[in-house]
């Protein structure tokens, strides 16, 4: 009998109350800590989100944030912490390192995921519960490579950081993607997310004269990395991954950050349709800014997960987390198809143009 009674519970916790007046869902990011900018960025996107989108099958949705403290530790803790809240529906994190960590966590107890920003190679692919909107590091590595290749750019350097999931990844799947456009890397340089002087690097990277140098870091190494390049007179093109975008990377770089190319997922200057534009807007009216790619992302993770709680026919996290991961969804940042958890979506390219950045073309699935 109390294993009945226990095995009642258990599947009255994992699915919709019939008399419940909301429904939690759990945001999990980094809004303390090293890369902190991104994850107070995101949480500004869902909220707009969540106004766009605040009910679903006549239930309010409650949002549940938790600081992940840009640690994967943190990112463990603030998975538990959610999972023991009865949540089973969560968006989050921001970055690859704080996903690893999580990950298993809400696949062991069936909780679904859905990534806004984490573009490392495995967090969604042969999965059963764990979708994302953003595009993975193999996509934007070969975006990038192809893009550089066709400027006549054949040798290169980059700088990778050791410490991030995220940066190895891109960097491996950049190396690759380079060479079958003809192109030769011919130095990497590693630091770690602690560091934050790169002078002697910049003097050794001075020294080889590279036609470019790819930065595979996040947005504050590449930002101190810009302004110790161009403070040792490194001249040539600077390219970077989408960890660049984020203002702050302008205002810690400030005129070193001219120039700098970059993939990302969405560029407010070209809305991607009516929904595009409307977040846009409204985001616009409550910021008095317009929002960014890490907001946009952040918007399509909640979107996408309210969306898939919709279309679910029995309202189960394995229902929920199938919708998401296999999904046609025309989101903030465009075109996002889905299909087992692998994501094919807009690609923009980007640039820091007058203190800005500007769109420099756009790839679609």
């Amino acid at each position: 009998m109390v294993r009945v009674i226990l095995s009642l519970v258990f599947v009255f916790i994992f699915s919709f109350s019939a008399t419940a007046d909301n429904l939690k869902v759990g945001v999990y990011l980094s809004t303390t800590g090293p890369v902190a900018a991104w994850g107070r960025l995101e949480w500004d996107g869902i909220k707009v989100a969540h106004s766009l989108k605040g009910k679903v099958r006549g239930k309010s949705v409650k949002l549940i944030l938790e600081d992940v403290g840009s640690r994967p530790e943190g990112a463990a803790l603030a998975a538990e912490k959610l999972v023991n809240e009865g949540i089973r529906f969560v968006v989050g994190p921001v970055a690859s390192f704080a996903a690893f960590a999580a990950i298993p966590i809400f696949e062991k107890y069936g909780v679904v995921d859905v990534i806004p920003t984490a573009n490392a190679k495995g967090l969604s692919e042969n999965r059963t519960f764990i979708s994302r909107v953003c595009f993975n590091n193999a996509q934007q590595a070969r975006v990038m490579a192809n893009y550089i290749a066709s400027a006549k750019l054949k040798k290169g350097v980059i700088v990778e950081d050791i410490s991030q999931d995220y940066s190895v990844d891109l960097t491996n799947n950049f190396i690759k993607e380079f060479k079958k456009c003809g192109g030769t890397v011919i130095k990497i340089f590693r630091i770690s997310s602690s560091d934050s002087d790169f002078l002697a690097l910049a003097t050794q990277i001075k020294r080889l004269n590279p036609d470019f140098v790819y930065l595979t870091t996040y947005y504050n190494s590449i930002a101190l990395t810009l302004k110790d390049l161009r403070a040792m007179g490194y001249k040539n093109k600077v390219f970077a991954g989408s960890a660049a975008s984020s203002q702050a990377l302008i205002d810690i770089a400030k005129d070193a950050a001219e120039g700098l190319v970059f993939t990302d997922d969405f560029d407010p200057l070209i809305p991607q349709g009516r929904l595009s534009k409307n977040f846009i807007d409204i985001f616009k009216k409550r910021y008095d800014r317009f929002p960014d790619s890490p907001e946009a992302l952040a918007a399509d993770a909640y979107l996408l997960l309210i969306n898939s709680i919709e279309k679910s026919r029995k309202l189960t996290p394995i229902d929920v987390a199938n919708e998401a991961r296999n999904a046609v969804f025309y989101g903030v940042t465009g075109k996002i198809i889905i299909k087992n958890g692998i994501v094919k979506r807009t690609i923009v390219l980007r640039k820091v143009e007058n203190s800005q950045f500007r769109p420099v073309a756009v790839f679609e699935p």
